[in-house]
């Protein structure tokens, strides 16, 4: 029987945006996070990142980015959701010191 669920997608960089790698501990700590709250986390590796590039007023950011998908099956609201995802990337964007860090939610139906 089908049942909903909520998939989010974080988007994070490889590199701060003066070249330096970021470390291994800083995703390990994200991922470790996202599997106590949410029973799992996939995530693309590092040694095959997605090329992204965008605009940010002016100017125009490429990177290398990996991305960590959760699918929430929780009775959570999405309002609740969203709250938690809101403070999520404010921590991150400081974490990982980016202008601004891209986290996507879709509501979908699993069989």
């Amino acid at each position: 029987m089908p049942r909903p669920v909520r998939r989010v997608e974080i988007y994070l960089p490889l590199e701060y945006n003066d070249g330096r790698s970021i470390a291994d501990s800083k995703y390990l700590g994200l991922q470790t996070e996202l599997r106590a709250r949410f029973g799992g986390v996939t995530s693309t590796q590092r040694q095959f990142p997605l090329q992204g590039a965008w605009h940010f007023g002016e100017d125009v950011y490429e990177e290398r980015v990996v991305v960590f998908t959760l699918m929430d099956f929780r009775d959570e609201t999405v309002d609740d959701l969203l709250k938690y995802l809101a403070r999520l990337k404010q921590r991150l964007k400081k974490k990982f010191d980016q202008l601004e860090i891209l986290i996507t939610v879709q509501e979908l139906m699993a069989v």
